[in-house]
């Protein structure tokens, strides 16, 4: 139960530089060097953290690594360990209940914390100063901390002073911290958006929101509703504390691969296709539930992407299921060239029915449950499904850890 005296405060912490920190940590000979952690150095690697040494020089996530070695070519690779990382995220995030006891996980590396439970903000202050110390004593890393009364400024404000920031807007600052505060560090808004607003004039935020106020038709007939009601959230200093911490289901389930080497062999595509399949048959597993909507995509070796997204008249809720459509997904939009990266999703989620009604499928619920059993005490990818271990070429080249891997969910966050 939350306390009615309770601080209208909330926070967000993001970790710095999360895997190349976690790397850096664990090998002293990488700290104060350059590296990225991607997918050893593969032609088609993309790097998915870079050290603040790199991204001084440039090198950002999601830059192809033989790009990033154009800007800082003493970059060192450091191969991604997926499975080390999601159990340091999920070691963290436990710990930040020393904080509070309500904490909202956005990703891997950053979380939202409701502050209500304390009576004054300095107290909530000194757990985050131990938080932030007892993180640095267990894993080696920092992280970086923004508090105010809205969750949107507190993510601007974690951001503010990276790495090992620590800001604090207090209520009744927030017009004055938004102020400098460039359009283009606000998150929400995108490239598009942005070359829109830069090209109106609007180049800080402060300018924005004094646009929102003297000439808000201009930017309702540039942007619309939806822009409006999220520059007006900006300027809120309350907001549903419930609503936004409630635990939500994901909407939609998906994973995606950049592979080692471009392949344009159909059944060696299908069989990766497959392998991600499983991977999102898996997690809506987990979160016992099914979806009638797949979305794929193809990223071709000219970099240029192709992508479709159907929904169907049944559900999918096992690898069967997915292994069924995958063919056809694939035959859509495949134009026959190099592949160089898939993904696929499932979207449309619901709760997945009482299978146990339905006998004809009761052995597959017994499967998918023994697998998650497995991964819960072995870790992701303790199992594969058995067709990848037939093909020489993914055994030798597509190793989840050499691939620029990504799992996602996707959760729609608003104040």
């Amino acid at each position: 139960m939350i306390s009615l005296k309770g601080i209208p405060y909330v926070s967000h912490i993001d970790m710095d530089a999360f895997f190349a920190s976690i790397e850096q940590a664990a090998n002293p000979t990488l700290k104060g060097k350059p590296i990225a952690v991607t997918g050893i150095g593969k032609r088609h690697s993309v790097v998915t953290s870079a050290s603040y040494e790199a991204k001084r020089l440039g090198v950002k996530s999601g830059m192809a690594f033989f790009e990033a070695l154009k800007l800082c070519p003493d970059l060192i690779a450091v191969g991604v360990q997926s499975k080390k990382y999601g159990y340091i995220s999920k070691e963290i995030m436990k710990m930040m209940t020393s904080v509070s006891p309500r904490v909202m996980v956005a990703s891997v590396d950053e979380a939202y914390i409701d502050l209500s439970f304390h009576t004054k903000l300095e107290e909530s202050i000194n757990r985050f100063i131990s938080f932030k110390r007892d993180l640095k004593e267990r894993f080696g890393i920092t992280a970086s901390v923004g508090i105010s009364v809205n969750p949107i400024i507190s993510k601007i404000a974690s951001d503010y002073s990276k790495p090992n920031g620590f800001v604090v807007v207090k209520d009744g600052m927030e017009r004055e911290f938004l102020n400098e505060i460039p359009v283009k560090d606000v998150p929400g808004i995108g490239k598009h958006t942005l070359i829109k607003l830069e090209s109106m004039g609007y180049k800080t935020t402060g300018e924005l929101l004094e646009g929102l106020e003297k000439s808000p038709m201009d930017l309702y007939t540039m942007f619309g509703n939806a822009f409006m009601g999220f520059l007006q959230s900006l300027t809120k200093k309350r907001f549903s504390r419930n609503e936004f911490f409630k635990e939500e289901r994901p909407k939609s389930v998906g994973h995606s691969m950049t592979l080692s080497g471009d392949i344009s062999d159909f059944d060696l595509i299908v069989r990766v296709t497959n392998f991600l399949a499983a991977r999102v048959i898996y997690r809506m597993g987990r979160y016992k539930m099914e979806g009638s909507g797949v979305s794929f995509f193809f990223r071709y070796a000219d970099r240029s992407s192709k992508a479709i997204s159907k929904k169907l008249n049944f559900t999918i809720s096992s690898i069967k299921d997915m292994t069924e459509i995958t063919p056809w997904l694939i035959s859509s939009i495949w134009n026959g060239t190099a592949v160089r990266a898939i993904g696929i999703s499932c979207w449309a989620l619901k709760e997945k029915k009482n299978q146990r009604q339905l006998s004809l499928f009761e052995k597959e619920k017994e499967l998918l449950e023994t697998v998650l059993q497995i991964e819960n005490k072995f870790g992701e990818y303790a199992i594969f499904p058995g067709n990848i271990l037939f093909l020489p070429e993914i055994r030798k080249l597509e190793k989840p850890s050499d691939l620029h891997y990504q799992g996602f969910c996707r959760r729609e966050v608003s104040c």
